[in-house]
């Protein structure tokens, strides 16, 4: 046995057999010294797990190119619209389906083109189980209307049945072929292949299931699990569809082998340029009547309108959702915060293991003394540093997935949940090999070269290393770690303070005991954008009802206040921005445009909203098809009636798409609220009756809502067949939502600082107990000749304390540049005021001083008979 050992070793290479023989030796000396061993592992286990985190989120949103063939080749289309609006992103991605005919035809052989809706919401379908348990019970899914020819330009495969194709692309069906996602089809049919063939309704057409698309694909919007595809002509009635400017529908492209995205670029802009044209006389018209939108003349405006670029950018990620949108800069401030925290944690263990060296001085001496290379000693080392960031990125890897889905469920809501595929994959593991070997550098290299600089005749004079006062290698390393802390705090304490700020503003009404219900009516008579819908028979069948519905609620036990609306309020960026032009006698139309809803009588006093002059809207104002009586916001009457009483005026409003005006009548003045989200400003409101129910209906309950969810649905469904509850939700849970990204922020945020702040303490203390160790017999001497308590304590935590105050001026500079990027995220706090530099240092202090009293104290209560008797 021993000479085929023997042989096994000759053939080993030199230096991977030191390697092996280092790393026994290594993790005995590690097993050895198991207290710094498990403070070293702990902290670098719990940084690289929060860095492996923010990664796979990262990777998931934003980075991993779609699971299909060559996703490099796959391209999307954008423009500048003619308006933009805070909260929403600067480009447009929205063509009509005359626009997708048109680039389908000029793109010729330079790329296949389809279009498809994105950022669409949850649908109610009927599936037809026939069996079933569940059969004709409504169920939301996700659904994707797309071309085609869609799926197969994606390169996607079926796995059981086919996909969509251009036959599936006509006009007014009745009936369709629908494709089923892999995941849907586990989760809803459990894999059964008889799926195929079956049928399911939505929004009054019947499909009919035809195949399921391959595992590994579920759909071009990271953060949404798609459920079904169906043909993107299946939309809309054909009347809508073909409107020209009916712009619902993005539009993708794979390129052709060879071709750049600026030929097809330059090709298509010229078919939208002479689209638009088209399109020039109506909207001249209409930006003549109703007033310029972006600050130049009416033509002006149509020549920015005719000439806007068309932009062309990579879609191998997919589709810029929402999601993205909303979440890209949160995540790579998580990612900046998690990488300091690395940091913080390297020079922590960078530290402790400095002291661990120099403890080690006599045994390293010895090594040298024995013939042992620099290399070979920084080697030895660097072997030991490696074993402690291998089981910290083993550790870290648990906690990713461990806290992964936790941050996910951050990002998303009840109605509407994110799916981020984060399960480790090559790409997370080659992340994780990345970050150990830097790991082991950053922290291992100081202690390494410290113990390759070992003289051994100094080091075997030095009777285990403790009359030196050196400790200059751990000052650098400290500095840097009270910087790396401070500026985690800074970051922290600016989203903490804003998102307090945030969750505390007067939002105008009171959304305590609020239920909101969603409301699809099929669009009977409900009100729309501008006025109410329908003709006069409708319309008058629409107002009785909205009557019947919120008289049945009003009476129903439990129930203070119902009123209904076009949408709710606080509704996020889901929320309509519907702002028709005004003008008042004498003048043309106004620059400002005011913000409009329309609301049922009552509404009001459901929300309580205060009148601060004038009533209530009233059944008489909702008798005619174009209401006159208006209510307006206080910012509304000092906008356009400064220092006089804005009760009793009139102006006119456009009130439908041919931009005819009518007459309105202010009959009452109402305090502000806010309308879409907690951060905007106060803008002029106008406030309409309603014409019908709309998609939202308020009930303000006397006790616990959450309890009278059931009976209220079904109150409701029992008024008529003709409105459906979509959803249900809390107006208090409903805002929470709209603060997703800084509720995610703050959490984490503060999260990591009070582990920035725990690790700066450790390490703090560390060095200061190497130090009084260290500085023993000087200390014992300083004693014995007379030196107080006081000055023993300033030795020792003099030349730290300066230390300290270097790194807190670095942090300040660097808080100061990060705190840029989470600029746009702040509410109504600035890195310069002084709560938001007070916060983290004081906080730093704190710890600093709780770090530094035991070895102080330790200094303090030093013996100099027994220091020197030990010496």
């Amino acid at each position: 046995m021993s000479s085929r050992m023997s042989w096994l070793s000759n053939l080993t290479p030199p230096f991977l057999d030191s390697l092996l023989h280092d790393a026994r030796f290594g993790l005995r000396i590690l097993v050895k010294g198991r207290a710094v061993t498990a403070a070293a592992v702990l902290s670098l286990s719990l940084a690289i797990g929060a860095c492996t985190a923010a990664f796979s989120l990262i990777d998931a949103l934003m980075l991993r190119p779609l699971p299909v063939p060559e996703p490099h080749r796959l391209v999307a289309f954008a423009y500048q619209p003619l308006r933009t609006f805070p909260g929403v992103p600067p480009q447009v991605d929205r063509f009509s389906y005359s626009v997708l005919g048109r680039f389908r035809q000029a793109s010729g052989g330079l790329a296949d083109l389809f279009g498809m809706t994105v950022w669409g919401r949850f649908q109610t379908a009927v599936f037809d189980d026939r069996a079933g348990e569940a059969a004709g019970t409504p169920e939301k899914v996700r659904v994707q209307w797309i071309s085609g020819n869609g799926l197969a330009v994606l390169g996607v495969r079926p796995v059981l049945g086919r996909l969509l194709t251009e036959a599936d692309e006509q006009l007014d069906q009745k009936r369709a072929a629908v494709v089923l996602s892999y995941g849907f089809w586990m989760r809803r049919f459990g894999g059964n292949p008889a799926v195929l063939g079956r049928w399911l309704s939505m929004n009054g057409t019947e499909f009919q299931i035809v195949g399921v698309t391959q595992k590994n694909f579920s759909g071009v919007e990271p953060g949404y699990l798609n459920d079904l595809w169906v043909p993107l002509t299946t939309n809309v009635p054909a009347r809508i569809l073909l409107i020209p400017a009916h712009d619902q529908f993005a539009v993708y492209g794979r390129l052709r082998p060879g071709v750049p995205p600026e030929q097809v670029r330059q090709v298509l802009q010229a078919a939208f340029t002479n689209f638009r044209w088209e399109l020039a006389a109506d909207l001249l018209r209409y930006l003549s009547v109703a007033g310029v939108a972006g600050g130049g003349t009416p033509r002006e405006e149509v020549a920015r309108y005719v000439h806007s670029p068309l932009s062309v950018r990579s879609a191998a990620q997919g589709h810029a959702t929402f999601l993205r949108w909303q979440f890209e800069r949160p995540l790579w401030i998580l990612a900046a915060v998690t990488g300091l925290v690395w940091l913080i944690a390297c020079s922590n263990v960078a530290n402790l293991l400095v002291a661990r060296a120099a403890a080690r001085g006599r045994e390293m001496a010895m090594r040298a003394a024995l013939g042992a290379g620099r290399l070979r000693l920084v080697q030895q080392v660097l072997v030991e540093s490696g074993l402690v960031a291998g089981a910290a990125c083993a550790i870290g890897l648990a906690l990713a997935v461990w806290i992964t889905p936790s941050i996910i469920g951050l990002m998303g809501t009840t109605e509407a949940p994110i799916y981020l595929d984060v399960h480790p994959d090559g790409r997370v593991l080659a992340f994780l090999v990345l970050a150990g070997l830097l790991t082991t550098f950053l922290f291992g290299l100081a202690p390494a070269l410290r113990a390759s600089s070992a003289n051994s005749i100094d080091a075997l004079k030095d009777a285990g290393g403790k009359g030196s006062a050196r400790i200059g290698v751990l000052r650098p390393v400290l500095a840097a770690q009270v910087g790396f802390s401070f500026v985690v705090l800074f970051v922290a304490g600016l989203l903490l303070i804003s998102f307090t700020k945030l969750t505390s503003v007067d939002l105008g009404f009171s959304p305590k005991n609020m239920l909101l219900f969603s409301m699809d009516n099929g669009g009977r008579g409900g009100p729309g954008l501008l006025g109410p819908r329908g003709g006069v028979g409708l319309g008058e069948k629409a107002r009785a009802l909205e009557g019947e519905l919120l008289d049945r609620l009003r009476r129903f036990p439990g129930v203070r206040a119902a009123a209904t609306s076009g949408f709710s309020l606080v509704g996020g960026a889901g929320t309509p921005i519907v702002s028709p032009p005004v003008r008042f006698p004498g003048r043309g139309p106004e620059r400002i445009r005011p913000q409009f809803l329309a609301v049922s009588p009552g509404f009001f006093a459901t929300m309580q909203i205060p009148l601060l002059s004038g009533r209530e809207f009233t059944a008489r104002d909702i008798t005619v098809e174009v209401p006159t009586a208006v209510i307006v916001n206080e910012t509304f009457a000092r906008q356009f009636f400064p220092g006089e009483e804005a009760l009793g005026k009139r102006f006119e409003r456009m009130v439908d798409d041919n931009a005819n005006y009518g007459a309105q009548e202010i009959v009452a003045v109402v305090r502000d609220t806010k309308y879409n989200n907690l951060r905007e400003a106060a803008v002029p409101t106008i406030y309409q009756p309603a014409g019908g129910v709309g998609t939202a209906v308020e009930v303000r309950t006397i006790g616990n809502p959450l309890a009278m969810v059931a009976a209220l649905r079904q109150e409701i469904q029992r008024v008529g067949p003709s409105l459906r509850v979509t959803g249900v939700t809390l107006q208090s849970t409903q805002i929470d939502e709209t603060i997703l990204q800084e509720r995610m922020l703050a959490l984490l945020a503060g999260f990591f600082g009070l582990v920035a702040v725990v690790l700066a303490a450790v390490g703090l203390y560390g060095v200061l107990s190497y130090a009084v160790v260290r500085r023993t017999k000087e200390i014992g001497i300083r004693v014995a000749l007379g030196a107080s308590l006081a000055a023993v304590i300033r030795m020792v935590t003099g030349d730290i304390a300066v230390t300290v105050a270097v790194g807190v001026a670095g942090g300040l500079a660097g808080g100061l540049a990060l705190a840029r990027l989470a600029a746009s995220l702040l509410f109504e706090v600035k890195p310069s005021d002084f709560a938001s530099v007070a916060l983290p240092l004081v906080s730093l202090l704190l710890a600093s001083a709780a770090a530094a009293i035991p070895p102080a104290l330790r200094a303090a209560r030093v013996d100099p008979v027994e220091a020197l008797r030990y010496e």
